[in-house]
């Protein structure tokens, strides 16, 4: 155990920019792709922008929540960014939209930097040793669990399906029913929790590639 958070702090150490770019980089990439591919899919450019007291609003909810235990899913579903297409036709009706939530934002911020963490592994391994090949495997298990979190962080409205931002919007919007789409909805926990899993799995794979290689070359030598 030592032997692998050595390797990890070493190689986090050499290629923290990696880390960083990554975590960053994945955020806001995540961000400007669900609203741009929301945008082609509706044929529609966001007419409104609404920038909400998420504080005040938390507030307003603790004041007015006697149970901190129903209040805590109703904080973690307020949005602090909004912007969206309503439609003039209908009373001005927001007919989708697109949120920024906090608790979501830390999800996709938490799987950009494991993300980060296994290119860095990755860049060491070729730095300390070339021999070591880089395995496909790895790569599309992380690619897989970047799948899971980003579809399930997905915070958008549509009024077709429903009123609240949820990640079966975006299944809904890809052409599954409404229906379907909402049944699927309390599976979206599950397919967060094994995302992250996947990415920790190939970081633990990846530090043991390296440790295991370095056990060859010194018995070698």
């Amino acid at each position: 155990m030592s032997k692998y958070l050595s390797s990890l702090k070493n190689a986090i150490k050499l290629h923290w920019k990696v880390v960083v770019v990554t975590s960053v980089g994945f955020v806001i990439l995540y961000y400007l792709s669900l609203l741009i591919l929301t945008m082609l899919r509706f044929g529609e450019v966001p007419n409104y922008v609404t920038i909400h007291d998420v504080f005040g609003t938390y507030k307003l909810i603790y004041e007015g929540t006697p149970s901190l235990i129903d209040a805590y899913p109703i904080f973690i579903a307020e949005p602090w960014f909004e912007t969206g297409y309503k439609n003039p036709n209908y009373y001005g009706v927001a007919t989708w939209s697109f949120m920024l939530i906090p608790p979501k934002m830390v999800l996709v911020l938490i799987m950009g930097l494991f993300l980060g963490i296994f290119l860095s592994l990755v860049k060491y391994s070729k730095k300390i040793q070339c021999a070591i090949k880089p395995d496909k495997r790895l790569y599309a298990a992380a690619g897989m669990g970047s799948a899971f979190i980003s579809l399930t962080s997905a915070t958008l409205t549509w009024v077709v399906c429903c009123a609240t931002p949820s990640w079966v919007v975006a299944l809904a919007m890809l052409g599954m029913s409404a229906s379907l789409a909402l049944w699927l909805e309390p599976l979206g926990t599950f397919l967060t929790l094994a995302g992250f899993f996947l990415m920790a799995w190939i970081i633990v794979l990846q530090l043991k590639r390296i440790n295991h290689s370095g056990s060859e070359l010194v018995s070698n030598n």
